[in-house]
């Protein structure tokens, strides 16, 4: 009976533990989870039209070059 009434115990005190993570722990939590993903995204993002800006600057300044070549001739 004894053996019984412990893990009754431990059932109840399990469940307040769960209870009260999902009310207070997990809500936080995952705003900043959620926060930290917006970031990441808005960052790889600005990588991505950085890069674009990078090879459109390549692409203007070959063709500056090219331009300069054919004035030279």
């Amino acid at each position: 009976m004894n053996l019984n009434a412990t893990i009754l115990g431990q059932a109840i005190a399990f469940i307040l533990f769960v209870w009260f993570c999902m009310k207070y722990v997990w809500p936080p939590l995952m705003a900043a989870i959620e926060k930290r993903q917006k970031e990441i995204a808005d960052g790889l993002a600005s990588a991505e039209r950085a890069h674009k800006d990078l090879d459109l600057a390549k692409a203007s300044a070959t063709d500056q070059l090219k331009k300069a070549k054919r004035k030279l001739r």
